[in-house]
């Protein structure tokens, strides 16, 4: 860790640290509050709209209390009471139905409800009442509380053709055949609430006293696992649900006398905004506190921390070697005073390293000339070992296999002469003349690698001609292949010294191995160029398959080959190589798998009495 880096730690820490403690203890408090502040809001609203329960049950139980009061029923007939029973049908607004039930709970008249409220003017706030309507709500009358009571209500449920909640309010009247006053109240203010509640992005579900859902903004709501837990219980509670994937904030209170319990939420995002704000506020501060801690820290440290890296890099420089670097560290201060040292101590290894250097390189140049000197010897040795090793072997082998071979030409010729055309034993001796005029070029050719290596006196020779000559004598073999041939030879090369059909047999071989390489066609190139004035150097390149880099160092051995024909000897570059050692030259290959060849053969500039050895 840098010198620098270290400060402007140090800085950060002490910039950051209590900054970023205090926003973590605001932003605490900050969110603690406010969950109280939300806890307390929907708080107070479920306690609201329980109450409003509460008063809007007990409003509708006295008026129908005071309806019944007024109500002469012991002295009408069933068909005067149902005509009477409109009366308080229609003033109460909210009453959905009425009935008259006597103590076992049947209809002492027909209940009076409307199907179609919409067709009555003074009906129109109302929802439709079903059959299906009456029934529950036939079930849900609390007779037997009502008989023993005044005024009984029952538990709330829910409706059949509307989302408002509903509830049974039952009172007993005193004189004639009908026992209880019945009637099904819709609590439509509630519901409202609730409606307010959902369009505000808040929502809110009224329960009865064991958790059940009897209300809410929707048609068909429903709880999750974590709001009816919450709802379940006693008292006012407050806590964290989940809804769909989102928290929520939520809180329940019960109606103070029906025993209902309300629940109302609010997203947690929205409740806990604010201290997201001030959380957003903090990191933002923050941010600019480590800008200005960066630029701040920066500054102090430069003029500490750049000597130090500048005499950093300088010895490490000196490690390595190199003592050109000098550190630019000035001043009068202790820093100043360490680079002008540092400096001097340089300057004075590097006069020393220098002089060690430099006897070095002589020691390495003179061990270089004697360890080439050494080499070529050896490669001369090995050299005129392996050609006199293979002129003995070609002397030899020409010596023993000629005269067989050419009692095996003449018979076989003279055997076939005596022989009808149709005689199946002439293809037996074509074959056998076939094998041993094979025989017979290989006989040659070792012949020919043999006499490279005889002293003989060369002339002063242009290569162009010869390049020329050489490529006339293969051109039925490149019409064949179907190869493109590319000359480039410039002119005013300088002349070698040597023989001239020598040469044209390199070129040719070279060709050859080329137009071997490109069975199905390419492109061959011929360049002459001048290597300064002392040089001449011929290249032969083809876009053939190229020669794998493993296989390279054996290509100029004599009996090697990569082609897969039979009637290849594996001479052409042994040839070539005694070739070019004869004329003092040297022949090297560029090729790789697939990229093709290049051979490029240096020939010496021909000397005023040069001969070749």
């Amino acid at each position: 860790m840098t010198f620098r880096v270290r400060i402007l730690i140090a800085m950060a820490l002490a910039a950051l640290l209590p900054l970023s403690l205090l926003g973590v203890l605001s932003d605490r408090t900050a969110r603690a509050q406010l969950l109280a502040q939300a806890e307390s809001s929907q708080a107070q609203l479920a306690r609201e709209i329980a109450r409003q329960c509460d008063a809007d049950v007990a409003a509708a139980a006295n008026a129908l209390a005071l309806a019944a009061g007024y109500i002469p029923f012991d002295q009408l007939s069933d068909a005067e009471l149902g005509e009477v029973l409109t009366l308080p049908y229609r003033q109460l607004g909210q009453v959905q139905a009425l009935a008259l039930l006597d103590e076992k709970g049947d209809a002492v008249v027909p209940p009076l409800y409307e199907p179609d409220p919409l067709s009555y003017p003074d009906l129109a706030g109302r929802a439709p009442f079903t059959e299906a309507s009456l029934d529950r709500f036939a079930r849900q009358i609390p007779l037997a509380a009502a008989l023993q009571s005044k005024v009984a209500v029952g538990p709330p449920y829910r409706g059949e053709t509307s989302k408002a909640p509903r509830v049974a309010l039952a009172v007993r009247l005193e004189r004639g055949r009908a026992k209880v006053l019945a009637a099904e109240l819709a609590l439509d203010t509630v519901q409202l609430r609730l409606e307010e509640l959902a369009a505000s992005g808040w929502a809110g579900f009224l329960m009865d006293a064991s958790g059940s859902l009897v209300g809410a903004a929707e048609l068909q709501p429903s709880l999750s696992e974590s709001e009816r837990a919450l709802a379940v219980g006693q008292g006012s509670r407050a806590g964290r649900v989940e809804r769909g994937n989102e928290t929520w904030l939520a809180a329940v209170e019960a109606a103070p006398r029906l025993g209902w319990q309300v629940l109302v939420e609010r997203r947690a995002s929205e409740a806990l905004s604010a201290a997201d704000r001030v959380r957003l506020y903090t990191a933002a501060w923050a941010a600019l506190a480590a800008l200005l801690t960066g630029v701040l820290g920066a500054l102090l440290a430069r003029s500490l921390s750049r000597p130090v890296a500048a005499l950093s890099r300088v010895t490490s420089a000196a490690t390595a070697g190199v003592y050109q670097q000098s550190p630019q560290v000035e001043g009068p201060d202790e820093l100043g005073q360490l680079g002008r040292a540092f400096n001097h101590m340089i300057a004075e290894v590097s006069r020393r390293d220098e002089e060690i250097r430099a006897f070095n390189r002589e020691l390495q140049q003179r061990v270089d000339e004697r360890t080439a000197e050494l080499k070529a010897a050896q490669d001369q040795i090995m050299r005129t070992r392996r050609l006199a090793a293979i002129g003995s072997l070609g002397a030899g082998v020409a010596h023993e296999l000629n005269n067989p071979l050419t009692a095996i030409l003449g018979l076989s010729t003279v055997a076939k002469k005596d022989l009808p055309p149709d005689d199946p034993r002439l293809k037996a001796l074509d074959g056998v003349l076939e094998q041993a005029k094979r025989a017979a070029r290989i006989v040659a050719e070792l012949r020919r690698l043999a006499n490279h290596e005889q002293e003989q006196a060369g002339r002063r020779l242009a290569l162009g001609p010869l390049v020329r000559r050489a490529l006339d004598s293969l051109a039925p073999a490149i019409q064949e292949a179907k190869v493109e041939i590319c000359l480039e030879l410039a002119e005013s090369l300088p002349e070698i010294q040597g023989v001239a059909s020598q040469i044209e047999q390199l070129v040719a071989h070279l060709a050859r191995n080329a137009l071997d390489a490109m069975p199905h066609g390419g492109q061959l190139k011929l360049s002459l160029s001048a290597v300064g004035a002392e040089a001449v150097k011929l290249s032969v390149a083809d876009t053939g398959k190229g020669i794998p880099e493993e296989l390279r160092e054996r290509v100029f051995d004599p009996f090697f080959t990569t082609k897969s024909r039979p009637d290849q000897l594996g001479l052409g570059l042994s040839v070539c190589h005694t070739i070019a050692e004869a004329h003092h030259g040297k022949i090297a290959i560029e090729s790789a798998a697939g990229t093709g060849t290049r051979v490029n053969v240096i020939f010496p500039a021909a000397a005023p009495g040069a001969h070749l050895y």
